[in-house]
């Protein structure tokens, strides 16, 4: 879900402060665990994601600009036709 070299940057910034390498490298595991928990419970979506559904979304939103201009000629059509009949 989250982008790991994000999470390695950050572990490895953290891991700056601690001088044993087998602490620093449980820290980063436990954070990366937080992180990972943090984000997953704020249900979060990737930029990726993002774009498809907005891609998703202008292709619906032109789907129903077509359909309500049609909707439109119809009921002129319909309105002329019962104009004629009287």
């Amino acid at each position: 879900m989250i982008n790991d070299s994000l999470l390695r940057g950050l572990g490895d910034q953290l891991g700056r402060f601690i001088g044993d390498a087998a602490a620093r490298e449980d820290m980063q595991k436990s954070l990366e665990t937080i992180v990972q928990g943090a984000f997953a419970r704020l249900d979060l979506v990737t930029r990726e994601q993002f774009d498809a559904q907005l891609g998703l979304l202008r292709q619906a939103r032109e789907q129903i600009d077509r359909l309500e201009e049609e909707l439109a000629r119809a009921q002129q059509r319909l309105t002329e036709l019962e104009r004629d009949r009287e």
